[in-house]
């Protein structure tokens, strides 16, 4: 995050930096299966090699596993740099910051961004006699470069697209969450993204600083109370369970309607949500954008968003 602010600050030893990241998400892609291919400035393209031919069920237990450590990889990944702190706890003796950039750096936190995709691409030398590079050509490596860079978007670190998710068992499956249903830059195909929250949904207490207005965008009349008495006591039932699964239905109910193009109800959802999950970035996003229309879902909505940056 940051990676041009960071660059001016640390001048030459920026390079330092990105090789720190670089050992520790390399090692973790190898022990979980994967080849790391290619460096691109603060980008890192990684693969997991599905089987294939005739004789190998896609589905099957061995390809769900891959599926999984995949994803297990890059949260451990994106736990190892989150656990650094801040860049001068990171980088420790390596490097010496100018100083006149020492004071904004010494508050920096290191974290990266993932984008987690499953698709084709044609595996090859690229390149002339002067300089060849072995790589990987296809637009899904582009998507999985538009799906990191919507987590930005979306303030998490990681999303999936649904062919990755679905390549997932289901135990992991019950873990994730729908982000949106969108389309990128450069595909027609509308897609719902899909977000592993790294700890319990319990542990999403920290409210921002714009909570209470947060709350206020999303409270109701009187009116609303009286119609929608039943639902709303059901939600705030399941949201003080104990069993995450149950609270989860709430957040299906939320996602639901969004889709439903009821936003009205939406709106009811995401207030109770975030009484109880004030931290939940996902929810805040969604808040965000449906205020954008008065909780009113446009009659020319196609029911999805089209992310048009690369």
């Amino acid at each position: 995050r940051d990676f041009t602010f960071v660059t001016e600050g640390l001048q030459q030893d920026v390079m330092i930096f990105v090789n720190k990241i670089a050992e520790i998400t390399h090692r973790h892609v190898v022990q979980s299966g994967g080849h790391p291919n290619k460096n691109i400035g603060d980008a890192f393209l990684v693969v997991w090699k599905l089987k294939s031919g005739k004789n190998t069920n896609s589905s099957g237990d061995l390809q769900k596993e891959l599926f999984d450590s995949s994803l297990i990889c890059m949260q451990r990944v994106i736990k190892d740099i989150r656990q650094a702190g801040n860049l001068a706890s990171f980088l420790k003796d390596d490097s010496i910051m100018s100083s006149a950039w020492a004071s904004s750096l010494a508050n920096y936190n290191v974290a990266m961004g993932v984008g987690l995709h499953k698709g084709w691409a044609i595996e090859g030398a690229i390149g002339s006699k002067v300089k060849i590079d072995a790589s990987y050509l296809s637009p899904h490596v582009n998507l999985a470069s538009r799906l990191e860079a919507a987590t930005k978007k979306y303030r998490v670190p990681l999303l999936m697209s649904e062919s990755f998710f679905g390549g997932l068992s289901g135990s992991i499956q019950s873990t994730c969450r729908r982000c949106d249903k969108v389309s990128f830059k450069g595909s027609t195909d509308p897609m719902v993204i899909y977000h592993q929250d790294l700890e319990p949904l319990p542990s999403l207490q920290s409210p921002p600083q714009n909570h209470a207005e947060l709350l206020e965008m999303t409270s109701w009349d009187k009116e609303t109370e009286t119609s929608y008495r039943g639902l709303i006591k059901d939600a705030q039932s399941k949201l003080q369970s104990a069993n995450e699964l149950v609270q989860r239905e709430v957040y299906d109910a939320l996602f639901n309607s969004y889709l439903d193009k009821d936003w009205k109800r939406c709106k009811i959802f995401c207030h109770l949500w975030l009484q109880r999950f004030p931290g939940d970035d996902i929810v805040h996003c969604l808040v965000e954008q449906l205020q954008q229309h008065n909780f009113e879902c446009p009659e020319t909505w196609p029911g999805f968003h089209a992310l048009t940056k690369k």
